[in-house]
């Protein structure tokens, strides 16, 4: 993904925000029909798989924000800046 657009999804608050986030970058091509986010164990970044419904919208997303094919649809990494929302860390 290009680091203009990392930095912005990277900025989300919370999961559901950067799912509206990537469905906003999405929308030039098409409405997303399917959106997966899975942090990874360490919590440094997401995962994200994003499927348009069309090869061709998906080359699209390939071609402007980088990822990899995957299955029906792309595949990115997002790093993850602010802290996860599934609470505080134990000691």
């Amino acid at each position: 993904m290009k680091q203009e657009h990392l930095e912005e999804l990277a900025g989300a608050a919370n999961v559901e925000e950067l799912q509206r986030a990537i469905e906003a970058l999405c929308q030039p091509f098409g409405s997303p029909k399917n959106i997966r986010l899975l942090l990874n164990r360490r919590g440094e970044e997401y995962v994200c798989f994003v499927e348009l419904g069309s090869p061709n919208l998906n080359s699209s997303i390939i071609e402007n924000f980088g990822g990899i094919y995957f299955a029906n649809g792309v595949a990115f990494r997002i790093p993850f800046k602010q802290a996860d929302d599934q609470g505080p860390n134990e000691p």
